[in-house]
Parts: C-alpha cells; structure tokens; sequence
C-alpha cells in the first residue's frame, strides 16, 4: 500500500490548504497594517507581535505546501554519518 501522502487525494487537499493558507495571510497583513497604523509612535504590542507570528507561519507554510506538497513528508536516504547502524548513540 502507497504512503498516504502520494494519494491523488492528499496531494491535491495539500495544495489546497497551502491556498488557503496564504489567502489567511491577506486579512491577518490587513489587520496587522491598520493596528501598526492606529498608533504608530507606541512600541510592538503583545497583539501586533501574535498577529505577525501568524502572519508569517500562514504565509510560509502555505508556499511550502503549495510549492512541495506532499513531498514535505517523504522520507530522505541519512548519510552514515548521521545514522547508527548499531542502534548506539555516537559520542
């Protein structure tokens, strides 16, 4: 059975939520912008700093998920050098 990710339906649902992540993004830049422009003078409120926090992750997670879609969760081949084939940690 093929990982859920390479699923017709789970490539296309990916792409869609990293759409509607960056549609997310213009309202939250919207409201960011008129409460930086309420009061420009005072310093970064506690609301401003979230907002842009969630502006940022909604902006870019949904180019990743639009840009790699399903290929965010494939696995990658580590080198020897990262991987233990003893199951012992290296020092």
């Amino acid at each position: 059975m093929a990982p859920w990710y390479e699923r017709w339906t789970a490539q296309i649902g990916l792409r869609l939520a990293g759409l509607l992540l960056l549609a997310s993004a213009w309202p939250e830049g919207g409201l960011l912008r008129r409460l930086v422009l309420q009061n420009p003078a005072a310093g970064v409120d506690v609301t401003e700093f979230l907002l842009a926090a969630l502006l940022f992750v909604s902006a870019s997670a949904g180019a990743a998920l639009i840009v790699m879609g399903p290929l965010l969760w494939k696995p990658v081949q580590l080198s020897a050098r990262w991987s233990s084939s003893d199951g012992k940690e290296r020092t």
